[in-house]
Parts: C-alpha cells; structure tokens; sequence
C-alpha cells in the first residue's frame, strides 16, 4: 500500500494534522502510516522558533509497503522546508 499527505502551515498545526491523516486511514494503509507517524510528527516539532512565532513550515511525505508472508518491505520519504506566503 502507498501513502503520502502533504500540509502547510505552523508546526503544531501540521502536527496536529498529521495525527487526525490517521483516523480517516484503515487496514494496512493504517498500520503503515501509523507506524511512520510520530517520527513525522517529532521532525515537524522540531521546527519552532521564539523569534519567530510565525514560522510557517511544509512536509511532504510519503511512503510504501508490502507484506509477503512473514516479510514485510517498507519505505519512507519525507521533504520538510521553510514555508512563505501568508496563510489564511
């Protein structure tokens, strides 16, 4: 299965969406994204700044996996930069 979101905004409200992605997924869609998830959600709060309450942040991520028998095949890849524009 093959998963992939795509959110800009402020870091805690990327976070945040982040975890609400999961409760529109099931079965193994679910399990994949789920099992990526707080990793996700841990970089994107990385991103913080007192200077700059403001910042405005992008991910992009997406990720693939097959489970053959006992054998289970995943991969993940994610893109977080500096967002500008306003948002509204």
């Amino acid at each position: 299965m093959s998963w992939n979101v795509e959110f800009i905004g402020k870091p805690q409200a990327v976070a945040k969406a982040l975890s609400e992605h999961s409760e529109n997924l099931q079965g193994q869609l679910k399990e994949e994204y789920d099992a990526a998830l707080p990793h996700l959600v841990g970089l994107v709060e990385q991103n913080f700044s007192p200077i700059d309450p403001g910042r405005i942040i992008k991910i992009v991520a997406y990720g693939h996996g097959t489970n053959i028998g006992e054998i289970v095949d995943r991969n993940c890849g994610v893109i977080i930069e500096p967002a500008s524009g306003l948002v509204v």
